[in-house]
């Protein structure tokens, strides 16, 4: 009797199958108006933690023609030392070269890199934290705190960048 008691409880527990169920979280909120008024974030795909640490390390290697592949023909820029957004001609990499005419070179480091997407939507969106130190041509140099927020579309091309910056 104990053996078929022991057979029929191994059977049971063996016949149990446990099933891991994932669940996307939601939170915060998209308070401007429009379209996506209210819809949540969630946790985007890491694939855009490394098209933009790919996107970033171009810019900080001064490879314009990457950021260009990487880019939609016109994007939106939100520079950090400037006031406004521009509409940028990334079809070719005169904006970048320009930019970045008075540096000899950049270092980076990244503090943080968190891909999040709007709920119900196409749009996924990289947020960094980025220590930068700029070596002029000149001699001098400059570091900057950056914030920066790189959209991507959906065809996981950039369309946007945004930049808040402070002296370090």
């Amino acid at each position: 009797m104990k053996k078929i008691l022991l057979i029929i409880t191994i059977g049971v527990f063996l016949g149990c199958e446990t099933k891991t169920v994932e669940v996307e979280k939601k939170a915060g909120e998209w308070l401007m108006d429009g379209n996506w008024n209210g819809k949540k974030y969630m946790l985007s795909d890491d694939k855009y933690v490394d098209l933009a640490m790919t996107f970033m390390e171009a810019y900080a290697d001064f490879d314009p023609q990457t950021m260009v592949e990487m880019t939609t023909d016109m994007a939106k820029f939100h520079p950090g030392d400037a006031a406004g957004v521009f509409d940028v001609d990334m079809s070719n990499t005169d904006f970048i070269v320009q930019r970045q005419s008075d540096w000899d070179s950049i270092s980076r480091n990244y503090n943080f890199i968190i891909p999040l997407k709007l709920e119900e939507t196409n749009s996924n969106v990289v947020h960094a934290g980025i220590s930068e130190k700029r070596f002029y041509k000149d001699g001098s140099t400059e570091s900057i705190l950056f914030y920066e927020k790189i959209w991507f579309n959906s065809e996981d091309k950039i369309s946007r960048v945004v930049q808040w910056m402070r002296p370090n």
